[in-house]
């Protein structure tokens, strides 16, 4: 079931969130994690069996995680908890990588997400980070579980799986679904229609203005597809009383690729850090080549997570290249010119374009094939007629979806938040846009023109 679907806005939600409210407080839990069972149920009912078996061996491993002391237990029961989890995970990765390729349209709905939900649930209660004692057993399925976070994230984690209910919480959390559902449908559903004509093009039909424009739509197509679907799971998670981490902080302003992950799937950055670069030894090793193992490791991982392919571990090993690169180099710190920052950042911009390439195709000579089709044309010469008729069409949404990676109305409510009045009307009028923007996309959606969420296959 899509965040952006029809049964989940008029149906799913507002009959969830009037049980959540009515419900008391002692069984306020229950009821929303018998829903998230039910979420999950219309999503992938032929996986249903999966999540609670996951969850049940999760929760009983944390739990004696936590009341037994003989760490010789606490070692193996952390340990069987962990290869069971990411094991699980490999196997449907295996599943589709070797065995059935076809097989990925059903992958398991959000096994990423709520696998390193349970690692990382499992090694907070191992160091202690957490206490599970007076706390309802339903409250670690839930953290496991929760409909809002199960499909997108964000990776939150266990201590801040905390609900208080309010009214400004609701109204932010109301807003931030709003916003989030217009990027999704009117900025990412809108330019995968580029995309997906120019990915599946023969590459020997490209011209570098075809091969460019298809490249930077996916950059954006990718940022307002999983930022938008964040923003509705944060809003939605909002609404039932839980604040989340964000997600995303406009990646495309960043001025080095090492800042660029600190931007960009951000819960995904600090999990890998706190949960594998650091239990490796991350920058206290002795050895300065220690350090780049354990890089290299973290970041082998990160491509794998999201497929065992070579164009995803390319992809990953990209980023460890330009970040150890960054890091022998002390760049862009040490870079005293303004000019030279500037042609940097645009060299940090082509470099993540040509890591999309990888990630978006369906093979690594094909990312490969794509990348060098950005300066070299290929031998169609009625495709750059393409371009124009693209570009004619949709040139509006592709040049709201590049001012929008900039903080424009961010820095204009600053400007204007010293003027009570003008203040005043700027929210007003924001406010007017974001319903605007709302209806406009629901009737996108109505239309039959919204797409499924990118990442609910990794």
């Amino acid at each position: 079931m899509a965040f952006n679907g029809i049964l989940f806005l008029f149906v799913f939600l507002p009959i969830a969130l009037l049980l959540y409210y009515i419900s008391g407080e002692r069984i306020k839990e229950y009821v929303l994690f018998a829903l998230s069972i039910v979420f999950y149920t219309f999503g992938a009912i032929q996986y249903i069996w999966l999540l609670l078996i996951m969850v049940v061996l999760t929760v009983a491993a944390g739990r004696i995680l936590s009341s037994v002391s003989a760490l010789w237990v606490r070692r193996l029961l952390l340990a069987a908890g962990v290869i069971a989890n990411i094991g699980m995970l490999f196997r449907y990765k295996i599943l589709i990588a070797v065995m059935d390729p076809a097989f990925a349209p059903l992958f398991p709905l959000g096994i990423s997400f709520y696998t390193f939900k349970a690692v990382s649930y499992l090694a907070d209660v191992y160091k202690g980070e957490i206490t599970l004692n007076g706390t309802p057993i339903v409250h670690d399925a839930l953290y496991l579980s929760f409909f809002a976070q199960i499909q997108s994230g964000p990776l939150t984690r266990y201590k801040s799986m905390v609900s208080s209910p309010s009214m400004s919480r609701f109204s932010d959390g109301a807003y931030r679904f709003l916003t989030g559902f217009g990027k999704k449908v009117l900025l990412a559903d809108v330019l995968s229609h580029i995309t997906t004509e120019v990915f599946a093009a023969p590459s020997s039909s490209f011209t570098p203005a075809y091969a460019w424009l298809g490249s930077i739509c996916y950059s954006l197509q990718l940022f307002y597809d999983f930022s938008g679907y964040s923003d509705m799971a944060i809003g939605i998670s909002k609404m039932f009383g839980y604040d989340c981490v964000e997600n995303f902080n406009y990646p495309y302003m960043t001025e080095s690729v090492s800042r660029f992950w600190r931007r960009w799937h951000i819960s995904l950055s600090e999990w890998f850090r706190d949960y594998v670069y650091i239990p490796l030894g991350g920058s206290r090793g002795k050895s300065p080549l220690r350090v780049y193992v354990n890089l290299f490791i973290v970041w082998l991982l990160t491509g794998l997570w999201h497929g065992l392919s070579w164009n995803f571990i390319v992809w990953g090993l990209g980023y460890f290249v330009m970040i150890s690169f960054e890091r022998m180099t002390g760049f862009p710190g040490k870079i005293r010119s303004g000019f030279l920052k500037g042609l940097y950042r645009i060299f940090v911009l082509f470099f993540i374009n040509c890591q999309w390439i990888m990630f978006r195709s369906s093979g690594m000579r094909n990312g490969f094939e794509f990348i060098k089709h950005l300066f070299v044309p290929g031998n169609a010469a009625l495709t750059d007629r393409r371009v124009f008729f693209l570009i004619s069409n949709y040139g509006v949404f592709i040049a709201a979806a590049i001012i929008l990676c900039f903080p424009a109305a961010d820095a204009v409510r600053k400007k204007l938040s010293s003027n009570a009045a003008a203040d005043t009307v700027y929210q007003c009028l924001h406010a007017l846009l974001v319903i605007g923007i709302f209806i406009t996309a629901l009737a996108f959606v109505v239309a039959g023109g919204n797409n499924p969420f990118v990442y609910a296959n990794f």
